[in-house]
């Protein structure tokens, strides 16, 4: 197993340990609430908790996808800056050296963003013919799939 294999594995292991901790956490709002007993409460605390628990969903139901695009897909780095102004929540575009296209993230909390912006580097695997990829960085354990998307 090379070195990449490991560290896609152990990104990989961090990625459903945080998808855990998303559900855990939506799952103890709810419960909070429900505790409360109020119904109007309960009612308009719905969509916050499924807004809670998105990325935890999100992730557990892309995860074979995830793990069949690693598969067929080797890892290689990329050069990437961040395309200004385009920013919406945790959801980021980036831009790759040496492609006409933009690689969207949906999922890329502040410290991975710190990161990519003090090295210019990802790694990813991919793109499949939908052009769904699957991006990860060296040094903070992180992985999320994205997609290529036209400038």
């Amino acid at each position: 197993m090379t070195i990449i294999e490991t560290w896609s594995d152990t990104c990989l292991a961090r990625a459903d340990r945080r998808a855990v901790g998303h559900i855990f956490f939506a799952l103890a709002v709810l419960g909070v609430v429900l505790m409360i007993g109020w119904l109007w409460l309960t009612v308009l605390s719905v969509p916050v908790v499924l807004e809670l628990a998105a990325p935890g969903l999100r992730h557990f139901v892309q995860r074979r996808g995830t793990q069949q695009l690693m598969e067929r897909f080797p890892f290689r780095p990329v050069s990437v800056k961040f395309v200004p102004g385009r920013r919406i929540g945790r959801q980021a575009y980036l831009t790759v050296d040496g492609s006409e296209n933009n690689l969207r993230l949906p999922e890329l909390p502040e410290r991975a963003r710190v990161l990519v912006r003090h090295t210019g580097k990802m790694w990813i695997a991919g793109p499949d013919e939908r052009g769904r990829v699957v991006a990860m960085t060296r040094g903070l354990a992180f992985l999320t799939r994205g997609r290529v998307v036209d400038r």
